[in-house]
């Protein structure tokens, strides 16, 4: 390694090994000392740094560089600038001009969109722009510093939207806000709520003596004081404050939750106070009327003859009529806060008490059953329901609830549930739905399983013509309609498809119903049962289809097989030929086996090589390309091309010989009408003199007329003296996996 490259990292190694003879630079042996000396320099710098060399701008660039560069490192080494980043070619052709020029470019925060890592992304940049003079001072080169500021720039926008968001936030919060500054308390800011509380007066840069004189003498002034002097908080509950709210209006009682809270410096002293606080008139003038009406509330559910209790917002009981106490035999007082819990029976306790909770944190009405314990011990099961009454600003006030004794109902109830729990349940475990029709109406009445079987909501009923519209068109003749039901001459057993209501799956359906008649013997009820044989009639079109696709295969195989038979049997050389054979069947296997982890969809072009390629010395092939995907046709036919490439290399080639090296190299290029194309060489080094065959064997046909048919492309093999090299060209490969599959 030249000695200007030692320490340079990986970009140090990869500039020696690079062949510079193809670019304007030249060979590194030739390289003047400016160049040598510039690029030790950049190498070993820890900012991202690249130079465009030339007018061409060549890249010559340091580790720095090529983490920033992404998928795009290596192939940027040695390339030139415009082709290496081609979506900013114009923004670079200007640098190189005018830094040619002999001028300094430099921009902050660059916005740019660049592909990096095979997608496009917006980023910014620091790029600072300087020319790189040779011995006599002219321009040879430009020096680039890049620092990526994309994040930082996120976040500087991120911190101004919150900003915007915080003095939204401030202006439209509910409560009142005001920020004082200085002894005077003098108002910096005031929210549309402090305005509405005080009349919207213009208050800020006023103090609060000149802003609002009308609050002197109610000590609100000293408060504020004290607060200033003390640095401690002053927090007020339901205080009274009278405004003058309109000018020369009367001065208006209101009553105020606040908060004073001083705001100090970076030393800790005072310089303002920060004023938050809600209005809560409304809602103390309802708890006055609600205090008012209570007796008369008292008076009605002492006359109930329900249990009513009732609790504040925060759940504990603290009322009951006089009902429960005589249910209960409990002595006034006792089962006031949590104390009602003693009647609950032990088993329903955790439901209940957790039901209570949940309506206590929504707000939401309390609606749960559980058995309470009568006098004489004997616990009898009740419903109990509360609501939550608000004040006139929906502020919660109180609970009021009930308990109704329902144990007669409930057992005659569940003597119903258990028949009915019998029934479903037997339906169920046979995934059965069950209908009944109402033919007159046309209404259906469904089992729970009905509704699901269809992808309809779960209703008390719906009009056939629901159910009817979903099934498919093709199969409507199979189905009942309204004639046939009236006749009763529907069919008892069918199969239809039906599109489900909810995601538009398509699924088979199996129904059999009966008709119930009525004394003259017409249809006035059909009871049916369903159920879904989706899966049945997909295993059944599975099978046939495997049946198919499992001849067409084997039709396949044999083909290709045949093919190669013919071809590599044709010689004298019987031992040779069985030999060739072998291993162009073992590559073909090889090639199935990747297809078929893919279940025959595709594969990446570099596993196809590196299968191909196995058998061979693998520390001699290097291999290298972009992430690229295959259908099963180019597949197959890339892998016996690569498996002949190195059969011939290994007996003939560079492989046969200890120092000789093959490299494997595909990329993405621009083809000839603008559209991505793929190039990709096998080039042997280092092995035997290499002369152009007397004839074409099966295994050339193969490489230059079926893999380039296959890639629809061209193949150019050379034999240069120093080894054989084979290029193909094509259109960038689109996975096309289910026709090539069904074209092999």
């Amino acid at each position: 390694m030249p000695a200007f490259l030692r320490d340079g990292g990986e970009l140090g190694e990869l500039i020696a090994s690079f062949d510079w003879s193809g670019t304007s630079l030249g060979p590194i042996a030739g390289w003047p000392g400016h160049l040598k000396t510039s690029v030790a320099l950049a190498l070993r710098s820890t900012v991202p740094i690249v130079m465009l060399w030339g007018q061409d701008g060549v890249m010559i660039y340091n580790d720095g560089y090529a983490e920033f560069a992404g998928m795009r490192h290596p192939r940027s080494l040695g390339a030139r600038v415009r082709e290496a980043w081609p979506e900013v070619a114009d923004f670079n052709d200007n640098i190189i001009k005018t830094v040619f020029a002999g001028k300094k470019l430099s921009y902050r925060d660059q916005q740019l969109t660049l592909e990096r890592n095979g997608v496009a992304e917006q980023v910014y940049l620091n790029l600072d722009y300087s020319p790189v003079v040779d011995e006599e001072g002219r321009p040879v080169a430009v020096i680039v510093f890049v620092v990526e500021t994309t994040e930082k720039v996120r976040v500087e926008r991120q911190v101004q939207g919150e900003r915007e968001r915080l003095k939204q936030m401030f202006g439209q919060a509910p409560s009142f806000m005001a920020l004082l500054s200085g002894p005077d308390h003098v108002f910096e800011l005031a929210n549309r709520g402090y305005q509405q509380l005080i009349g919207h007066r213009e208050v800020v840069g006023k103090s609060v003596r000149q802003a609002l004189p009308d609050i002197g003498g109610q000590g609100f002034y000293e408060i504020l004081d004290r607060v200033y002097e003390t640095g401690e908080p002053f927090v007020g509950s339901a205080l009274t404050v009278a405004l003058q709210r309109t000018p020369g209006g009367l001065p208006q009682q209101r009553f105020v939750d606040l908060v004073y809270q001083p705001i100090r410096d970076e030393n800790g002293a005072v310089t303002g106070i920060f004023v938050e606080g809600i209005d809560i008139t409304e809602r103390i003038v309802a708890e006055r009327a609600v205090r008012a009406s209570e007796a008369q509330f008292r008076t009605f559910a002492e006359a109930m003859p329900n249990h009513v209790w009732t609790s504040p917002p925060s759940g504990e009981l603290d009322w009951f009529n006089t009902r429960v106490y005589e249910y209960s035999g409990a002595a006034p007082g006792e089962l006031d806060g949590e104390g009602w819990t003693k009647l609950v029976h032990p088993d329903d306790l955790p439901g209940a008490g957790e039901s209570w909770a949940q309506a206590l944190r929504s707000c939401q009405p309390y609606d749960v059953e559980f058995r309470l314990r009568r006098f004489d011990g004997a616990y009898r099961l009740h419903i109990a329901r509360a609501v939550l009454i608000r004040d006139s600003d929906g502020s919660p006030l109180r609970w009021i609830g009930t308990n109704t004794d329902i144990e007669d109902q409930r057992q005659a109830y569940q003597r119903f549930l258990d028949s009915e729990r019998r029934l479903r349940l037997s339906q169920d475990a046979a995934g059965i739905a069950s209908m009944e029709v109402d033919i007159a109406s046309g209404a259906i009445f469904g089992s729970d399983i009905f509704w699901d079987l269809f992808g309809l909501p779960k209703a008390e009923s719906v009009h056939t013509s629901v159910v009817e519209a979903l099934v498919l068109p093709e199969d409507r003749h199979i189905r009942s309609s309204p004639e046939t039901r009236k006749a009763g001459t529907a069919s008892p057993n069918v199969e239809y498809r039906i599109r489900r209501s909810d995601n538009d799956d398509i699924r088979w359906i199996s129904r059999h119903m009966e008709f119930l008649n009525d004394a003259q013997g017409r249809p006035v009820k059909m009871f049916g049962v369903l159920r879904d044989i989706t899966e049945q009639k997909e295993a059944q079109a599975r099978q046939v289809l495997l049946t198919h696709e499992l001849e067409h295969r084997i039709k396949n195989i044999l083909a290709t097989v045949s093919a190669i038979a013919s071809q590599t049997l044709r010689g004298d050389n019987m031992d040779a030929s069985r030999t060739a054979f072998n291993e162009r069947l073992r590559a073909l296997a090889n090639a199935h086996d990747l297809l078929t982890r893919t279940q025959w969809t595709s594969a990446s072009l570099e596993s196809v090589i590196a299968s191909a390629i196995s058998p061979f010395p693998a520390d001699r092939i290097a291999v290298v390309g972009p992430s690229v995907v295959l259908g099963p046709k180019r597949a197959l036919s890339l892998a016996l091309a690569i498996n002949e490439l190195g059969t011939n290399s290994l007996k003939y080639g560079a492989l046969s010989v200890p120092a000789g090296e093959v490299s494997i190299n595909w990329s993405r290029e621009t083809g000839e009408n603008g559209e991505p194309a793929i190039v990709l060489t096998w080039v042997e080094s280092g092995g035997p003199p290499v002369s152009v065959p007397s004839r074409r064997g099966f295994g050339r046909f193969l490489i230059e007329r079926v893999l380039a048919a296959d890639f629809g492309g061209t193949v150019r093999i050379d034999f240069n003296a120093g080894g054989v090299e084979c290029t193909l060209r094509a259109p960038w490969p689109t996975l096309k996996a289910t026709s090539e599959a069904k074209s092999l």
